[in-house]
């Protein structure tokens, strides 16, 4: 776990307002289902586009289910999975991937109780050697890390200047080939004199 994060702190995160405006209570809702509603806000705070968070939360072993299949009747009332797609439909509309109804033009995209928790996250542990979310950036992080487009990000993959794998439709990159991108762009944009 990363410094100055406590589960403690969770009891904080014991309810959670939808765009909708009704509450629900997440007291119920268990330890990892939780966690996992902290990282969907994460990522959506760490601009992680809708259809990367919408590809997270629909994985059929995510936490926010419970244990029970995506399909079981009355899944979609599991209080943390309601607030988990409450997040990913305002992801969508702060993108312009959903049509905002009248009441949610000027929804913020991540709701105010969420943001102090966030920083104080547990960092993600690798279960086999493998990179850590640390490690990796998604193609939305990438964009801004590089102040391009998605297209050109998936480019750079595909040209084998930024190390990435695609799964489906999420892509997840190296940082560290993001930053060494980032790095030798600007060292090339300096030799021209270009500001």
């Amino acid at each position: 776990m990363t410094a100055g994060f406590d589960i403690a702190q969770l009891e904080l995160l014991d309810s959670y307002r939808l765009l909708s405006g009704a509450v629900v209570d997440l007291r119920p809702s268990s330890l990892p289902a939780r966690l996992f509603l902290l990282d969907i806000a994460a990522r959506l705070a760490q601009g992680q586009g809708y259809q990367e968070l919408l590809a997270r939360l629909m994985r059929p072993d995510a936490a926010i289910y419970e244990g029970l299949s995506p399909l079981s009747p009355g899944v979609q009332d599991l209080p943390a999975l309601r607030a988990a797609n409450d997040l990913v439909y305002r992801a969508g509309v702060a993108e312009g991937a959903i049509a905002p109804g009248p009441a949610e033009a000027q929804a913020i995209a991540l709701p105010g109780g969420l943001r102090p928790l966030i920083g104080r996250m547990p960092a993600a542990r690798p279960r086999d050697g493998s990179l850590t979310t640390e490690a990796i950036v998604t193609v939305g992080e990438a964009m801004d890390m590089l102040g391009i487009t998605r297209q050109a990000v998936i480019n750079s993959v595909r040209t084998g200047r930024v190390r990435g794998e695609q799964h489906g439709k999420l892509w997840i990159l190296s940082r560290e080939d993001v930053l060494r991108y980032r790095m030798n762009r600007d060292e090339r944009r300096q030799a021209r004199g270009e500001p």
